[in-house]
Order: C-alpha cells, then structure tokens, then sequence
C-alpha cells in the first residue's frame, strides 16, 4: 500500500501565493482610481482592537474585528492594511496578497503599504525580479507626491533589501541613499547602508553610516551589530612580534568610486593605539572615543570627501555632533552596545545629556 504523505499547509499557502503572483505579476500594478471611504470613530475603535489582538499574536481574533468593520464598510483602507498585515504574520501569503491587491486600488494614505505588502509577499514566494517590479512601479507612481516622502524611502529601503539579497549591491547601495534623501531619520537604511558598505571594502562610508544609525537607535539587535562593525573599524592595528612595530595594511583595491579614503584608512588602525606618555594615562574607553573624535575631524577637513555622499549626508551631522560636544556620547553608546560596562555606569550618571542627545540626533536633518 503506498502511503499519501501530507503536504505542509505553510508549503500549499506559499505555492498558492505563488500561483496568485504570478497573475498578478501579468496585470502589473494600475494606478489606484477608487476613492476610500474614512472609518468612522466606531469602526477605526474596533479596528484598534484588532491591533491589540494582532500585537498579542491572537490573529484569528484579530481578523475577525477586521472583517466586522469590512462588512460595514468595504472602502476603509486603513482595516484592509491591517487585515492584511494580519494574514501576513499568520502565513496567509494568498490571503495577504489578494487583501493588499485590492486596497492599491484605492488613493489613499495606505497605499505605499499596500505595495510594500504586495512585494514582500512576491519576494517571500522566490520571485524577487518581480518583487524589484512591484517596487519600481510604485516609486513611479508616487515619485511626485511630496506628502509621499516617508513612503517612498521605505519603498526604497525595502527595494534595497531586495536586491542585497541577491547580492546586487550597487544597486542596493544606490536605493539606500535614495532612501536616506528622502527621510534622514529613518533608521534602516542608514543601518543597511552601514552593512553594505563594509562588505564591499568601504570601510570609512561604513564607519560614517553606522555612526548615525546608532545615533537615532540607540539600543537593539542592529545596534549592536552596527557598534561591532565601528570597533572593528577602529581596532588597534597589529604590532610585529619581533620588533614591536606596528604593522599597516592598506586595501590597495579598494573601490574609490565613493570617494577616495584610502589616506583615512591608512590611519584607523593607529587611533586607537597608545602613542604618548598622555594616552597611558587615559583609559581604554578615552581612548576609543578619541579616536572617534580624530577620526571626525579628519573628514570634516577632507575637501575630497565633501562632494561625495557621505560627505554631504554623514560629514555634517558628525560635525555638528562633534561641535555639541556629543562625541563622548556616541561614543560611549558604541561601547554599551558592546557589553562595556564602564559605559552602563556612564550613561546611569548621565541620562540627561543622552536623551538630549537621541532627541537631536533624531531631529537632525542636513541641509538641501
């Protein structure tokens, strides 16, 4: 007797809503012609519900406050966002899809999260040229829309996380600057940009990247992968065994087409390294921050690096942070990220200045 084995649901759900993309990917993304009708204050209450149940991961209840208020009032993209964000977490890619699909019909609000839901789903099922589509298509679309703005760098950013996944990083590289344009405090593509750069051999636009992602999230996961990437950065070069010399490597290949910081790199492993009578007094964690504090002076009074992007987005925020006199700050934000405790002892004796720090950083924005 030949035995039948089950096939998984969440394999059946992911071949379904490939089936689905697939059509989908046919028609191609319209421009929205409807026009949603509002929630009423009733609807978007029971709407809050099913967030609540939603964050609670209770998403059966979730979608059935949902689907109340779409009985009511089919039109409401706000509870379609959501429901559709609901069925994304359960695993209902079909469902996910199909509710997003129907709420990019409409002019509204959500619509840049319709087409960020669509996409993930076309990503999540292995059509990632067709996800990259989905969000050229829409950046087109609301290119000229300037209330818009925060949208489209998260339909940027998203893009880029697209295309690092398929290992296509000048065009992620090129997304994430987009993205960082169009809204400077948007953590994520600061953070990514940080990442890709140090994977690809720029090491100083990595150190300048990742400075200003830790800056505006100051404590998670990615802060301390991104605290990681900084201190390596700045390690103390080696020391030759038999003479004692420290030992200089320069990235002779390194791509300049960012800018050229090869003379930067062939100081970084030096400013973390005791060179006086004065730095053997000071403590490694002084140390650190110096060299952050050097390493901002440096590019400040690069002329090379100020048309660059860096030098346009990365350069004048540390400099004014440098000004402020917040170095010892991010500093010792880097530190904490890295399990340092002379840092947790720091910020407990200095909590003011580090919420006025986050809150400026935050607000912060270069000039056009």
């Amino acid at each position: 007797m030949v035995r039948r084995k089950r096939m998984n649901k969440a394999f059946i759900a992911l071949v379904l809503a490939g089936v689905f993309c697939a059509s989908l990917y046919a028609q191609k993304i319209e421009k929205p012609t409807l026009t949603p009708k509002p929630c009423t204050e009733a609807e978007k209450l029971t709407v809050r519900e099913g967030i609540s149940l939603h964050d609670a991961k209770k998403y059966p209840a979730a979608v059935e406050k949902y689907q109340q208020v779409i009985a009511g009032n089919p039109d409401c993209t706000l509870v379609q966002y959501e429901l559709s964000m609901t069925y994304y977490a359960m695993g209902e890619k079909t469902k996910a899809m199909e509710t997003a699909y129907r709420g990019s019909k409409y002019k509204s609000e959500e619509l840049p999260l319709f087409y960020l839901t669509m996409a993930n789903v076309i990503d999540d099922v292995g059509k990632p040229n067709e996800a990259v589509q989905i969000y050229r298509d829409a950046i087109k679309m609301l290119g000229g829309e300037k209330d818009m703005t925060a949208h489209l760098s998260s339909i940027h950013y998203n893009l880029a996380v697209t295309l690092t996944k398929e290992k296509k990083y000048d065009e992620a590289r090129a997304e994430l600057k987009k993205a960082v344009g169009y809204n400077y405090a948007y953590a994520s593509p600061h953070y990514l940009l940080s990442v890709v750069y140090n994977g690809t051999r720029y090491k100083v636009p990595a150190f300048l990247a990742a400075a200003r992602f830790v800056s505006i999230e100051p404590t998670s996961q990615r802060s301390q992968i991104a605290a990681r990437l900084i201190r390596d950065i700045l390690k103390p070069a080696p020391t030759d065994a038999k003479t004692g010399n420290i030992q200089i490597f320069l990235d002779m290949d390194a791509p300049k087409d960012e800018g050229d910081f090869g003379m930067f790199e062939l100081l970084l492993g030096t400013l973390t390294t005791i060179k006086g009578k004065d730095d053997g007094k000071k403590s490694d964690e002084q140390i650190f921050i110096d060299a952050i504090g050097t390493m901002i002076a440096l590019v400040t009074e690069s002329k090379d690096v100020k048309a660059t992007f860096v030098g346009k987005n990365y350069v004048p925020f540390l400099t004014e942070l440098k000004k402020r006199g917040y170095t010892d700050v991010l500093g010792y934000l880097v530190l904490h990220n890295s399990g340092n405790e002379s840092a947790r002892t720091w910020f407990g004796a200095n909590e003011i200045r580090l919420r006025e720090f986050i809150s400026w950083s935050k607000a912060y924005a270069p000039a056009k």
